[in-house]
């Protein structure tokens, strides 16, 4: 469901839509908790994407989540509209920690999540590419104004220490 919105460079990436399917609800009626997992997956991959990991060509290198904390703030129903805003808290040459908010189409925040991924190449731990790295580097310099997200670090920031 990946739909790329064009961002301003000082605005969050916004590059997933979508909308809750009526599989993707739960006993009460509104959408489980592992879809949003699967949301802010689906936000993540559309990044990766878009620093050009060849989902084809995983040989070559991927990044692959290590931990997230995800805060349910709001459900959403069938058939509600969402889109994501992602943010690069940081990065080196091997770890990426990225935020995603997921909202629906009034702008109401519906969830947040928080990530950390390492990336991998044959099953272990290696740097990405220069040119992944690179473009990492534009997307992060061109946001890094942006204020720290609310609720940024309540797990995953204690323990990370990047070099950017």
């Amino acid at each position: 469901m990946t739909d790329a919105t064009v961002s301003q460079p000082q605005d969050p990436l916004r590059l997933w839509r979508g909308v809750t399917l009526p599989e993707w609800l739960d006993y009460n009626g509104h959408m489980t908790e592992h879809r949003y997992l699967q949301v802010f997956g689906e936000s993540s991959d559309a990044l990766y994407e878009r620093l050009g990991v060849d989902f084809q060509r995983a040989d070559d290198g991927a990044y692959y989540t290590l931990e997230t904390h995800i805060i349910h703030r709001a459900e959403a129903k069938v058939g509600t509209r969402l889109w994501t805003e992602t943010e690069i808290l940081g990065f080196d040459e091997k770890r990426l920690h990225l935020f995603h908010r997921l909202h629906d189409d009034c702008g109401r925040l519906l969830a947040t999540g928080e990530h950390l991924a390492i990336h991998v190449r044959d099953s272990s731990v290696s740097s990405a590419s220069e040119q992944i790295l690179a473009r990492l580097g534009v997307l992060f310099d061109e946001r890094r104004s942006l204020p720290a997200p609310a609720g940024t670090g309540s797990v995953l920031n204690k323990r990370l220490r990047f070099s950017r």
